[in-house]
């Protein structure tokens, strides 16, 4: 059981209930993550304010896959199940989905490896090799660098809001 229960819009302080009223009309639904972060409208608007902020310059197609690399390799359950369908979207195929290791050069090319070690060193490691920076720049420049490394570093953060939480999936 959640360690601190969803809010419905109702129920939700004021500050919160335009965030969660956008949510539900972006995504069609609400999320419980949204909701509970809605006990802290200042923490529930920041992370959708990263999060929009991602969409804007990095192909969705690397975005998901970091994001979904990261979840897997936390364990997050409630992410992987919600970025595994944004990374179908974005273009990934179930069969790379079910195998998220860098070795599998059959399934993923160049760019893909690169963004999945950046993923899986920045998440283990909280570091990134320089070698592995300097594949990614051969096809991304700075500021989608940066984006990546913000898909990351929020993915990580929600697996931990998740797990800390205990936030179930609806």
């Amino acid at each position: 059981m959640a360690y601190a229960q969803p809010l419905s819009i109702n129920e939700a302080p004021d500050a919160a209930k335009p965030i969660l009223e956008a949510i539900e009309e972006k995504f069609g639904q609400s999320m419980n993550i949204f909701s509970t972060l809605a006990h802290q409208p200042d923490v529930l608007g920041g992370m959708t304010q990263i999060n929009d902020g991602l969409q804007n310059d990095l192909p969705a197609k690397y975005r998901e896959l970091a994001y979904y690399k990261a979840s897997q390799l936390n364990s997050c359950d409630y992410c992987s199940h919600y970025h595994r369908q944004a990374a179908k979207k974005a273009g990934l195929s179930e069969q790379q989905l079910d195998s998220m290791n860098v070795s599998a050069g059959d399934l993923f090319d160049d760019k893909e490896q690169a963004v999945l070690k950046y993923a899986e060193q920045l998440t283990t490691k909280a570091n990134v090799d320089a070698s592995v920076v300097k594949e990614l720049k051969l096809f991304l420049n700075e500021k989608q660098l940066v984006t990546l490394a913000a898909a990351v570093a929020l993915a990580n953060f929600t697996n931990r809001v998740n797990h800390g939480l205990d936030i179930e999936l609806p």
